[in-house]
């Protein structure tokens, strides 16, 4: 069951439909919420934030736009939301801070590497503008189409592309940021050793 059918069977309060409709899109919500919420709001909670909201509002969908758009709608506002309700920023998801480990142990080198390339681009994207960042994650890392995201976003494709090539900057300038703030803490910690 997906689709019409799917929102039509939870809109009937059939408790079957709302364990599929959860693995039929959870994957993507908690994907929208790692990368537009960042490293330091905690995207399980944004996410499931985003299925009670779904749940409580389903009899609202009416089936103008895709379910994915609609659910992108919510994360959007969910996120928005945590960032700004939050006093302080918690670091979550990536584990402890790699920028002073060695790179030795039980950590191989690789791993390691992956690890902070991963939070650089954690922190680069949060960095950017909202309106950047959703373009970005959505068009580069969801491999939307523009007219899709368009959709999602409520803009005109021309304006996707236009918001898509300044978004590109902008990721590229935040995460040589990223990288030379992580490159001068190893060198603070291994002048410090």
């Amino acid at each position: 069951m997906d689709g019409i059918d799917l929102i039509e069977a939870l809109k009937a309060g059939d408790p079957g439909a709302l364990d599929q409709f959860y693995r039929n899109y959870a994957e993507q919500v908690l994907s929208w919420a790692i990368r537009l919420g960042g490293p330091r709001l905690d995207p399980e909670d944004l996410a499931h934030e985003v299925f009670a909201i779904a749940f409580k509002r389903i009899s609202t969908f009416r089936g103008e736009s895709a379910i994915s758009t609609w659910l992108f709608a919510i994360t959007r506002n969910v996120v928005a939301n945590a960032r700004r309700k939050a006093s302080f920023w918690r670091f979550v998801g990536l584990g402890e801070d790699t920028d002073n480990l060695p790179a030795r142990g039980e950590m191989a080198d690789e791993q390691l590497r992956l690890l902070r390339r991963r939070r650089w681009v954690q922190r680069a994207l949060e960095r950017m503008k909202t309106s950047q960042r959703e373009v970005l994650v959505l068009m580069d890392m969801e491999e939307r189409s523009a007219p899709e995201v368009g959709q999602m976003l409520g803009i005109p494709p021309g304006t996707v592309y236009s918001r898509l090539h300044y978004a590109r900057q902008a990721f590229a300038k935040a995460l040589q940021q990223e990288k030379l703030i992580a490159e001068s803490r190893r060198g603070a910690a291994v002048g410090r050793t």
